[in-house]
């Protein structure tokens, strides 16, 4: 009896779902670099299918296991094979696929290395190499980082890379060129240059949009985790919290077209977070209007206490903030977030991509519905009521997202009411902090001077003031 025909790469891919448009993205990538260098690394140019394939096969078992999927895919090449490969070929893929993501002496580790003789080993780590570094430059999975140029100098080798869209791209590459640093006696540069990207185009699919638009801001709460938990830069916290707010926003436009059984869970796991992240943002908002009150007050005997206590208030929220952040149920958030965005979107996009052209209308639908909530709202701004307030500046910050979210594929003029939104939506915000520092921290610790007071209901005032003339420019 004939045994099945292998499988080829496209196949592979084709059955479990692979997040195509991130693993040819690397491809591409590794494989100029590898066509850049490998003459004077002294890789043979046979090599370069093999990059290919492990390269387009490197992500292709994280449907069926996401947590081990590195692992995963190399057992399935080597268990399966690959048309168009000779079986000694098969360990050099499964090598080079091994060390593409994860801790590198871990990486290094597997069995498969052990066993190899130490000439194909090495080769698979110099295979590995160039993948490692491809897959750093698509961190982000929205694919809007290139190669402008290369330069083989005599002791390195000089990337000018470009990724406008998701600039951390590049550290994280530059942290993958550990294995490149190892096995090749040249060194390795990134040199970042300007470029131009537009994340979204009229002809993407509706499902790929989502996935861009996911993985956009999935990873921008990623890389700055570490900022909220070191509790030392306000901005990280906060950025945490817009990738989280747009997050669940993204979860509604698109709700339509999400698995329900996937959605609803990632939308209340969100929502749980930033409330457990909230008290601590206010405290840094609070604490940053402290730090620029007049001198006078300042001087007055109650303020340091007064100030002590508020900042005390602030560290003891930085265990709400590991909590959040390093627990195990942001872990499970972290899982089904990827598991939609590398999964189910690339799947969507398959199986029912919408008609060409369709992602404009949806944009536009979405927008219109935006602007239309805040102008139901809008006699809000003439209330007396801090919540009334709120709900306003809540509901055009949505609008403004939506706004920004689809700009891309916006008109001109709907770009700028997005900015005219976010003027007005400012001093809300104002607003809403003068209103909680009353409600919320003035009234806990030690009295402050009679002057803070004072100086917030001045500003109170005078941003009611603004919000008229701001509203009056909004012009919706």
């Amino acid at each position: 009896m004939n045994s099945a025909p292998l499988p080829t790469i496209d196949a592979l891919c084709a059955a479990h779902f692979n997040e195509q448009p991130h693993t040819e993205h690397v491809t591409r990538l590794a494989l100029q670099l590898f066509d850049a260098t490998h003459a004077a690394l002294g890789i043979p140019g046979r090599q370069r299918r093999l990059l290919e394939a492990a390269g387009r096969l490197h992500d292709v078992a994280y449907r069926d296991n996401s947590l081990h999927h590195v692992t995963a895919g190399a057992e399935l090449v080597l268990k399966t094979g690959l048309r168009g490969f000779r079986s000694e070929d098969l360990p050099l893929i499964a090598g080079a696929m091994l060390l593409h993501a994860g801790n590198l002496a871990q990486a290094q580790n597997e069995l498969l290395f052990h066993e190899m003789p130490d000439a194909q080993r090495d080769r698979a780590l110099r295979l590995g190499a160039f993948l490692r570094i491809a897959d750093g430059l698509d961190y982000g999975h929205v694919q809007d980082a290139r190669i402008t140029g290369i330069r083989v100098r005599g002791d390195a080798v000089c990337l000018r890379v470009t990724s406008p869209i998701f600039p951390a791209n590049i550290a994280r590459a530059d942290r993958k060129a550990d294995l490149w640093r190892q096995v090749f006696p040249r060194g390795i540069q990134f040199e970042t240059v300007p470029g131009e990207a537009a994340l979204l185009t009229p002809d993407v699919p509706v499902p790929e949009a989502a996935r861009r638009l996911f993985a956009l801001h999935y990873k921008r709460l990623l890389i700055h985790i570490d900022g909220a938990l070191a509790g030392t830069d306000p901005e990280s916290l906060r950025q945490v919290r817009v990738a989280l707010r747009r997050l669940r926003l993204l979860l509604r436009l698109f709700r339509k077209r999400l698995p329900q059984e996937l959605s609803e869970p990632i939308d209340a796991g969100l929502a749980e977070l930033l409330k457990e992240l909230s008290r601590a943002r206010d405290l840094d908002v609070w604490l940053g209007v402290l730090e620029n009150v007049p001198g006078s007050l300042a001087r007055n005997r109650l303020w340091e206490p007064f100030l002590r206590y508020q900042r005390r208030l602030r560290e003891m929220q930085s265990a709400a903030i590991r909590r959040g952040l390093r627990g195990a149920h942001f872990g499970g958030l972290r899982h089904k977030i990827a598991r939609l965005t590398r999964t189910e979107l690339p799947r969507l996009t398959v199986e029912a991509p919408g008609r060409p052209g369709s992602l404009p209308a949806v944009a536009r639908k979405r927008w219109q519905k935006a602007l239309q909530r805040v102008r139901r709202r809008a006699k809000l701004r003439h209330s007396a009521s801090g919540d009334k307030l709120h709900e306003l500046r809540t509901t055009m910050r949505r609008a403004r997202y939506v706004g920004e979210l689809f700009g891309d594929v916006l008109e001109p003029s709907d770009r700028k009411m997005a900015r005219r939104l976010r003027t007005v939506e400012k001093i809300l915000g104002r607003v809403h902090d003068i209103n909680v520092a009353f409600e919320v921290f003035i009234p806990a610790g030690p009295p402050p001077p009679r002057g803070l007071r004072r100086c917030l209901r001045k500003e109170h005032a005078a941003c009611l003031a603004a919000l008229e003339d701001a509203w009056e420019e909004l012009d919706l």
